[in-house]
Parts: C-alpha cells; sequence; structure tokens
C-alpha cells in the first residue's frame, strides 16, 4: 500500500495534537548546543511542512524534501495560500541531490526508522551530510526497540465524535527489530487503510553510521530533555556535525 497516500489529506487534522512548536524550541536547542547557527535548512522527509512552515515563521530559508508525493503537495497547497517562499521537493532521503548546502538539517517524528535496510539508512546519512556547509548539523529522532515492545504504536481513537476515527495495530518481530503497524481510518463515513513499517536501531549502529558517514560531536539525548539515552528510553534523538 502506499503509506501516507491516502492519508495525506487527513494528516494534519491527525496529527493536531502534536506539540509542534516544542518540537522547533527542542531542534534549536540542541543547535545551540552545538554552537552551530543556521541560515538555511533542509528538513528530510517533511511531511505536509508544519516543521518547515513554524521554522520559516523564525527567519530561517527553508527547504522540505519527503518521498511521498501525496503529502509534498499537501506542503505546497499549504505555502502557497500563506505565501511562504519555501521549497517542496518529492524526493528519497536515500538519494536525494539538491545541488547545494544547508547551515543545518533535520527529521523529525521517527521519519528515518522507516528506512529498513541499515545500508539505505546510512546512505541517507551520507546525503544529509553531502547537503550540510563545514560546520553544519543534523538532528533526528528515532523510535527505540523499547517503544515498539511496549506497543506504543498501538492507538485508537472510534469516539463517534471524532472527525477522524482510526485503530492501529502494531506487530513487532524482535529478531528484525522491524514492527509492521496496520492502520485503519475513518473519515466521512469511508473506510481506508494503510501499513507502516519500522526499523528499530540500536544506539551503537546510530553512532557508528553517523561515524562512517563523516559526522563529528555525535551526542544522544533521551527525547526532548538533554538527558543521556537510557535502556527505557522510547524515542531518541541525535545531534551531530560536520567537520570543518
Amino acid at each position: 500500500m502506499d503509506s501516507f497516500g491516502r492519508l495525506a489529506p487527513y494528516y494534519d487534522e491527525l496529527m493536531s495534537v502534536v506539540p509542534y512548536r516544542m518540537w522547533v524550541g527542542y531542534f534549536l536547542l540542541l543547535l545551540s548546543q552545538l554552537d552551530v547557527r543556521p541560515r538555511s535548512i533542509l528538513d528530510v522527509c517533511c511531511g505536509t511542512g508544519t516543521m518547515c512552515e513554524m521554522l520559516h515563521q523564525e527567519g530561517f530559508e527553508m527547504t522540505g524534501i519527503d518521498l511521498s508525493p501525496h503529502m509534498i503537495e499537501v506542503a505546497r497547497q499549504k505555502a502557497a495560500r500563506k505565501g511562504y517562499p519555501i521549497r517542496y521537493e518529492t524526493m528519497d532521503a536515500c538519494t536525494f541531490e539538491l545541488g547545494r548546502t544547508f547551515g543545518a538539517a533535520l527529521s523529525f517524528f521517527d521519519s528515518l526508522n522507516n528506512i529498513l535496510d541499515p545500508e539505505r539508512f546510512l546512505q541517507a546519512l551520507r546525503r544529509v551530510h553531502a547537503h550540510l556547509e563545514p560546520g553544519g548539523a543534523f538532528v533526528f529522532d528515532l523510535n527505540t526497540a523499547y517503544a515498539f515492545e511496549q506497543r506504543l504504536f498501538d492507538q485508537r481513537n472510534l469516539r463517534p465524535s471524532a472527525r477522524l476515527r482510526y485503530d492501529w495495530v502494531g506487530d513487532y518481530d524482535p529478531q528484525t527489530r522491524v514492527i509492521t503497524v496496520h492502520m485503519t481510518f475513518w473519515k466521512d463515513g469511508e473506510e481506508f487503510r494503510e501499513v507502516h513499517r519500522q526499523r528499530a536501531y540500536t544506539d551503537d549502529e546510530v553512532r557508528s553510521m553517523l561515524e562512517e558517514a563523516g559526522f563529528v560531536d555525535v551526542r544522544g539525548y533521551t527525547s526532548y530533555t538533554l538527558d543521556p539515552i537510557r535502556r527505557k528510553s522510547d524515542r531518541v534523538h541525535y545531534a551531530a556535525v560536520k567537520p570543518f
């Protein structure tokens, strides 16, 4: 099934409870920890562009890429309505080429977990590295195996008053560290389904791949804090720098 295809028109409605403003503040905090002050920022796996818009409002020049043409179309429509000069492109995080560099890059909401092949995960890190200016930073988050083990993807909202109802059930394989999430949605009497898959990466794997991709000063945090990663961290953030 086309992940984020049928869902794209309703994605912002589904994510209406997400604290995007806090995410923006946390992203900027992690940049400050690295003493990185970008003017231009790349959002890798930008979805419908909400983070791009908020960072544009903070004065940054924004570009977003996403594999889903449906999500990119929604992002472009939103930016056009608001008159925001944000560039959006439908591109694969593992192979993209934009022909320019940026002062920083981000990828939030566990987008990189959707890359199931470790070699392609490394390729994505290399592509981001190639698109950063010397001294630029990449900040991204990941779901952990602990999150999958705790069935945090099992979610539902079946209230009759809900504009978008949904029922998600995750099937986790601890051998492959891949979770398959079966999603059923109901909107205006119509039912549609999507299947999303994510892979959990260990802290050692992520750090090793970041270093192999050319990053330095790699830092890992329990998400939305400056605390180190712990065994029971269900979401983690990494920040790393492209050396001069």
